[in-house]
């Protein structure tokens, strides 16, 4: 937990670099979720808590984030950074090519740690509208260590292809939906292919409070002939931009 607080600390230490200019503001953000699911898959009648807290610029994004529940535990942060030369500003919109990264650790207490690295491309296209779409994709290992096997297996690895798109509108009175579809979400990463589907909304104030709700569902071999439904997963959120 130090060692967590000591990333995010260091996260908002850095924050105030290059951020003289107007073009390159950061905006900072907390956000805190509670989560329910029902009563499929392995996590079946929850409650889930989780925080982030994370950074937006024009030239980089990252964001950090923990999540409890009973005997299981997780961490995850991640970054994107833009680059000048795949750049395109319009006169409402703006069109760029990043690269990306992120790590994720989940402890099942008795059971199992588990290791995710993510490396990825990314597009974005943002219009002076309101309306986004952040396509990414790339390559996902997986370390998994079991605690009755580790004395002879120390470690079992995995890696596969990874994508996921988000399409985001925000209207002019604040109010905003969304759509997400990928192979993973941030505190859940399932071998492929089992990927997941959220729709939400949210409501943008004025004071860069934020509150929204979605709904997440993930389906098993959902790219063969025989899917089926994983997990079903409501969430509420709260976030703060300063």
């Amino acid at each position: 937990m130090k060692k967590i607080l000591f990333i995010l600390t260091c996260v908002f230490a850095f924050s105030h670099l290059g951020a003289e200019s107007p073009q390159n503001t950061i905006k900072k953000f907390v956000e805190f979720d509670m989560s329910s699911s029902t009563t499929r898959g392995i996590e079946r009648e929850q409650r889930l808590y989780s925080g982030q807290a994370g950074l937006n610029s024009r030239w980089f994004d990252c964001v950090a984030g923990i999540q409890n529940y009973e005997d299981v535990f997780d961490f995850t942060i991640a970054g994107t950074a833009w680059l000048p030369c795949v750049n395109w500003d319009f006169e409402t919109a703006r069109i760029v090519l990043g690269c990306g990264a992120l790590y994720h650790f989940q402890r099942f207490r008795n059971v199992s740690s588990e290791h995710d690295y993510m490396f990825s491309s990314n597009f974005s296209y943002r219009s002076d509208s309101g309306f986004s779409i952040t396509f990414w994709g790339g390559y996902c290992g997986k370390s998994t260590q079991i605690d009755a096997l580790k004395e002879y297996v120390p470690f079992i690895h995995d890696h596969y292809p990874y994508a996921g798109i988000i399409i985001d509108k925000v209207f002019s009175n604040g109010f905003e939906i969304y759509f997400r579809h990928s192979t993973h979400d941030f505190y859940r990463y399932p071998v492929f292919c089992s990927p997941s589907y959220s729709l939400g909304a949210a409501i943008n104030l004025e004071s860069g409070l934020r509150f929204g709700g979605d709904a997440s569902i993930r389906i098993i071999d959902g790219y063969t002939t025989a899917p089926y439904v994983d997990s079903l997963i409501l969430r509420m959120t709260a976030r703060f931009t300063f």
